[in-house]
């Protein structure tokens, strides 16, 4: 016999990759909570120019699904979320009788007075198999270490940073030079999904054996990179190009280790295409150049081609001085 489906509080951010097959699965979402980004207050103070960006934007190229819009039209209760000491926080979700909270993609740690409301307490999806990469930014990281067989993580929130017991896990190998997105859509949305439900049932169904984690972590801490750190995160003098070519490829989205476009195409960023491996590299390495009519940077052992990709926002953001 099934067991009864669970009453589940999704936070996250953003209609992430977890939202609509949590949405389609047998387990009833009561709640759905976002997560503020990182860094919210200094995107609040820009709210003028953000809000004519998006309006330009959505007379362009049509309006984006939003995690509110998304809860607006399933009829679910939305909460945005800063901090766990939001004004009326915890009684909303009281009110909302859960039996679990599930977490995906939170840019801060959740209270003991929010992760114990819930009966069956709250649990959280790391791409990363843990006890490796506990912190923030695991994905970064597994990039710099040149990771390709990387896992993902369900396990119940305690008061450390990622060091709850672990529900279930899994390794997921990636091909070099795998892109962010395309990344993440193996991880999360085809593993993660997978492995979020497997716990749930698992949990409703009362048969669940946690594994405690261990106290030490094989690797460093996953921090964020602070905004001085980016120009200078390659060794260019001693890393082989695949490892150049793997990080800038996998974090070409906002990693700002290259020099970026300057003048007409200042603020918009490079696309990381592929790499040719050659002896004799007369560039300095780093350096950005033309090579058979490509833009490409030069390393010890070759050069990665790059091309421009335009980004609509940032050049809105441009035209009014952002």
């Amino acid at each position: 016999m099934m067991s009864a489906p669970l009453r589940v509080l999704l936070i996250t951010q953003g209609v992430s990759r977890v939202v609509k097959p949590l949405m389609e699965s047998r387990h009833e979402i009561v709640g759905l909570m976002e997560s503020a980004p990182r860094g919210y207050q200094l995107i609040k103070k820009e709210s003028i120019a953000l809000t004519i960006i998006k309006q330009c934007h959505s007379t362009l190229f049509g309006k984006k699904e939003t995690l509110k819009s998304f809860a607006s039209e399933k009829k679910i209760p939305y909460r945005f979320m800063i901090s766990s000491d939001d004004l009326g926080l915890e009684s909303w979700i009281r009110s909302l009788e859960v039996d679990i909270i599930v977490v995906f993609s939170m840019s801060q740690l959740l209270k003991e007075n929010i992760f114990s409301i819930p009966k069956f307490g709250t649990i959280n999806l790391h791409p990363s198999f843990l006890p490796e990469y506990r912190g923030p930014n695991p994905d970064f990281w597994q990039y710099y270490d040149m990771e390709l067989n990387p896992g993902v993580t369900v396990h119940f929130i305690d008061k450390g940073e990622d060091t709850g017991d672990i529900i279930c896990q899994e390794r997921v190998p990636v091909p070099l030079g795998i892109k962010s997105p395309e990344r993440l859509d193996k991880l999360i949305g085809h593993t993660g999904v997978r492995l979020i439900l497997q716990a749930l049932n698992t949990i409703s169904s009362g048969e669940l054996i946690p594994k405690i984690q261990g106290t030490n972590s094989p690797t460093e801490r996953a921090r964020n990179l602070l905004s001085d750190e980016h120009a200078g995160i390659i060794d260019w003098e001693n890393w082989p190009i695949e490892r150049i070519w793997n990080l800038l490829r996998g974090t070409e989205l906002w990693l700002n280790a290259l020099p970026q476009p300057k003048k007409l195409y200042f603020g918009q960023r490079w696309s990381v295409l592929e790499f040719e491996r050659f002896i004799g590299q007369v560039q300095p390495y780093g350096t950005i150049y033309r090579r058979n009519g490509q833009y490409c940077v030069a390393a010890k052992d070759g050069c990665i081609f790059l091309s421009l990709t335009i980004d609509f926002k940032k050049i809105v953001l441009k035209m009014f001085g952002k």
